[in-house]
């Protein structure tokens, strides 16, 4: 279930989508549309946060933290997505590159800065795409399918 994002950048990924379930950056889809607040500001004044936090107080890693219960609940009955930007960031696209290519059922191209506004959908009513491996969510619009994504230098 994973699939490449490569094309006109520096760092091709392979994106494993299994493992977002864990992820603090997951959202909802039910409240995809009322996030308010930029997600990438959201999750840097978090970790900002435990930064200043191991400064202070010293470092106390748990790597093993468990999921609430609530969390696991919500994990079994909700439909959860990521979302697109913090990837194509750490892919870091060329100087040249334009768009980025979603290749599923069918293909949607997109403008780059268009395209770090997409959400990726994992999961559907707590059960993993049959499919997948994930759907483009983009302006009330669903590629479904999606396998490959790519960063592209024209149209």
């Amino acid at each position: 279930m994973i699939f490449p994002l490569d094309g006109a950048v520096r760092h091709a990924l392979t994106i494993d989508p299994t493992v977002w379930i864990f992820d603090d950056r997951k959202r909802n889809i039910e409240e995809l549309d009322r996030a308010v607040e930029n997600d990438n500001e959201a999750y840097y004044a978090k970790m900002g946060k435990a930064w200043d936090d191991g400064l202070t107080q010293g470092t106390r890693v748990d790597h093993n933290k468990p999921m609430t219960r609530a969390d696991k609940d919500a994990a079994l009955r909700d439909s959860f997505a990521m979302p697109f930007a913090p990837f194509l960031q750490n892919a870091e696209p060329i100087t040249t590159a334009t768009h980025v290519s979603f290749y599923g059922e069918s293909v949607l191209t997109l403008p780059i800065d268009e395209a770090r506004t997409v959400y990726l959908q994992f999961s559907k009513d707590g059960k993993v795409l049959t499919d997948g491996p994930v759907y483009v969510l983009h302006n009330q619009q669903v590629l479904r399918g999606v396998h490959h994504i790519a960063v592209r230098t024209e149209a």
